[in-house]
């Protein structure tokens, strides 16, 4: 993936083609669907690192479409847990520890919301972050149940 879209076309016409392409929208874009593709290869690490290992568990990625009277919603992805628990995972890459500010916050909240409305489930939901190198805690953080980071995707387990 990362040859076909970085390296094929562009190979000798920059010699400092990558570092000048670090702040670029289409490198950070690739970045973010790389993660959120590694975090999707390593589930059982991290089920392992929010302790629920030995629970049944599907997963997968859940959208809902905006209507007349609602906003559309996309969640990275759900652990739906036999304990009637979901856990929903939001996936995010950062050179940086991450910063919830207020209005990704709102977004956070809109996203729940609309997920408990479409799906009408009565499971507790628990907010789960993986991210490169963990949260910043300030005043958005505390909504956040569990937290994954690079590192923990690749704990031997």
């Amino acid at each position: 993936m990362f040859y076909l879209k970085f390296i094929k076309d562009t190979a000798g016409k920059d010699e400092n083609f990558w570092s000048n392409s670090l702040e670029k929208p289409a490198r950070k874009a690739w970045a973010g669907f790389t993660f959120e593709q590694l975090c999707k290869d390593h589930i059982k690490q991290i089920k392992h690192k929010i302790g629920i290992s030995g629970v049944l568990s599907s997963e997968s990625i859940w959208y809902v479409k905006a209507d007349d009277e609602h906003e559309g919603a996309q969640i990275d992805m759900l652990i739906d847990r036999r304990d009637r628990v979901i856990n929903i995972c939001e996936m995010k890459f950062s050179s940086d520890e991450y910063s919830i500010d207020k209005e990704y916050d709102l977004n956070l909240r809109r996203k729940i919301n609309r997920f408990h409305e479409a799906t009408g489930t009565k499971k507790a939901l628990q907010l789960t972050f993986v991210t490169t190198y963990g949260v910043k805690l300030n005043m958005y953080s505390q909504r956040i149940s569990s937290q994954i980071t690079l590192d923990d995707l690749f704990t031997n387990i």
